[in-house]
């Protein structure tokens, strides 16, 4: 039998350890290629404090459908379109002319391979964003720092919670891609 003084050293230590914020679910990525042969993965990240303590992977439809609020998710409670909040066009379900358009392939996240390759090596179509053929140049790696914590270094990520949807966002927009690519 434990005495007193060790369950009050263990509630404390516990109340001690959450005392910084509770962890929480978010919907992110990394731009590391999967054993299923995607040049990039999707998660729900287990985040306490910017600090990643765990992670889900998840396909692109029901990451869409999650991340749009069309079905129940540990990262968005609310069911919020955080496609909408965030500004991200053609990804989840809106109502257009009328009609209710859908679109679960989502282009920002088809997209993301293009800012860590130069080509989609079969895998993907079409031509990627980076400078060098399989990851971002020196300066590319700089803009990809302002959508990650300062924690993660790493160009690779991970990205996830409001930054991640910053930046597909930001890769929506012609000119963000042009500097991207090009520099500004």
């Amino acid at each position: 039998m434990r005495s007193p003084a060790f369950w009050l050293f263990c509630t404390a230590l516990s109340v001690g350890s959450n005392s910084n914020g509770q962890a929480r679910y978010e919907f992110g990525f990394s731009l590391n290629p999967t054993a299923q042969g995607e040049l990039h993965a999707l998660f729900i990240y287990h985040v306490k404090d910017g600090v990643v303590l765990g992670s889900i992977p998840m396909r692109t439809n029901f990451f869409v459908l999650q991340a749009s609020g069309l079905m129940e998710s540990k990262a968005n409670l609310e069911s919020i379109d955080l496609f909408d909040e965030y500004g991200i066009r053609d990804c989840g379900v809106w109502a257009s002319n009328g009609a209710i358009e859908a679109n679960l392939e989502c282009s920002p996240l088809l997209d993301i391979w293009k800012l860590r390759y130069k080509t989609g090596m079969g895998a993907q179509p079409g031509i990627g964003w980076a400078a060098e053929e399989f990851r971002p140049s020196e300066r590319q790696q700089v803009i990809l720092q302002f959508y990650r914590p300062p924690e993660y270094e790493d160009w690779r990520g991970p990205y996830f919670g409001k930054d991640a949807f910053r930046l597909l966002r930001d890769m929506q927009d012609p000119n963000w891609v042009e500097t991207y690519q090009n520099g500004g």
